[in-house]
């Protein structure tokens, strides 16, 4: 596999892996749960959904190899608490935890992911044009 090909494959793995992070999140987003250290956690009540965001690196392997990884990271901090007395998760004072996910933000995100993945597949298509081209040529 050329290089130009191995970098755009692990461009469209990264940005796979954004848009599950953010269905993750987006999917979630109501998924609230017991505050850590209330008296509704000790009673075994469920923590809320822990969102999740994307870290892309560069990588560099040996003999030119090259990159881009892509690996979950906890949002910080993963849940705000909410007001919510009538709750079966509530402790008491009323508040349960809510997953700290931006909704504005998780679809910002999707479409920075889709725009980047249909780069990455112009990268092949042009890759493989050329090769084809080249092949066809005429000595």
């Amino acid at each position: 596999m050329s290089v130009t090909l191995q970098i755009a494959a692990s461009g469209m793995m990264a940005q796979t892996r954004r848009v599950e992070a953010s269905a993750s999140n987006t999917a979630n987003v109501l998924t609230k749960g017991a505050l850590p250290g209330s008296t509704a956690a000790a009673q075994g009540k469920p923590a809320p959904y822990a969102p999740v965001g994307v870290a892309q690196t560069e990588t560099r392997a040996g003999n030119g190899g090259a990159g881009t990884r892509a690996v979950f990271t906890p949002i910080t901090p993963a849940f705000l608490p909410e007001y919510e007395p009538d709750s079966a998760m509530a402790d008491a004072e009323g508040m349960v935890g809510a997953p700290n996910v931006d909704l504005a933000r998780e679809r910002i995100n999707q479409i920075a992911a889709g725009r980047a993945y249909q780069a990455n597949v112009a990268v092949v298509r042009t890759e493989d044009e050329m090769v084809k081209s080249l092949l066809d040529a005429k000595v």
